[in-house]
């Protein structure tokens, strides 16, 4: 009987600590004006954002900021893993599963308007030019996909913003959405820059994504929870300040 008894809550506890893994996923991001750590927390509009998705899905999140190609590693090799903001592109399309839109994206390169003699019209142009770029990030991806021969490859956005500011690359490769948050936020001065060729092609949108390796059980689960947020108009009240063009004197000189 006692061991009956003992066997029955030794399941109730393994069945217990299941669940609690099953509801609780790993959240991996980087460093951006959109989601940054602050006091030994994970914050930002962005992260207010995905946590609005797993509260309404009613899952937990354990957020933790890494440089982006040891988040984007650990987002395509380990199960119930959650990564964001990441730009969707066709090379991505396939390696996750994607869960709902953060935010519009409209990309450009940029060029501090003192290097008037770095002046492409076109893409072909512009493969000789140096720019700098976050390994293994989208802009790396598509620029490498293009063939461009000078790229500048470092761990994160401010190290190749320091190089762009300081002359050592040409080219910076930002979107419309987010200029004026790193001009805020990093050594990028916005006075100083200026858009020289816009990228229509790579033009897409910021989103939250799963593993690949994760259940389709959960990754219906969340799809339907950030539409149940949509829905519910909790979506737009958090990204308002970001959904309304921020740089349009800028884009418009661009196009």
């Amino acid at each position: 009987m006692y061991k009956l008894l003992a066997f029955l809550v030794c399941a109730v506890i393994s069945h217990s600590i299941v669940t609690v893994k099953a509801d609780t996923l790993a959240v991996v991001t980087e460093e951006s004006s959109l989601q940054y750590s602050e006091n030994g927390k994970v914050v930002g509009i962005a992260t207010e954002l995905v946590k609005a998705v797993l509260a309404e899905a009613q899952l937990e999140g354990d957020f933790r900021v890494y440089p982006w190609p040891r988040a984007y590693e650990i987002a395509q090799t380990q199960p119930n893993t959650l990564i964001y903001s990441m730009t969707r592109s066709p090379k991505r399309e396939k390696q996750f599963k994607w869960v709902g839109e953060i935010l519009p994206l409209t990309y450009y390169f940029y060029r501090l308007k003192t290097n008037i003699s770095v002046n492409p019209r076109t893409l072909e142009e512009a493969r000789n030019v140096r720019i700098g770029v976050a390994k293994n990030g989208v802009i790396h991806q598509y620029l490498e996909q293009k063939r461009f021969r000078n790229i500048r490859t470092v761990a994160n956005s401010t190290t190749y913003l320091k190089m762009f500011m300081t002359g050592r690359v040409d080219f910076i490769v930002l979107n419309s959405s987010s200029l004026q948050s790193w001009c805020k936020n990093t050594v990028l001065d916005c006075k100083l820059v200026e858009p020289v060729l816009p990228i229509d092609d790579m033009s897409t949108g910021l989103y939250m994504a799963l593993s690949q390796q994760t259940e389709d059980s959960l990754h219906l689960r969340l799809k339907d929870a950030y539409q149940s947020v949509r829905e519910q108009g909790i979506y737009h009240r958090i990204m308002a300040s970001r959904l309304q063009p921020e740089a349009t004197e800028i884009s418009e000189k661009g196009e």
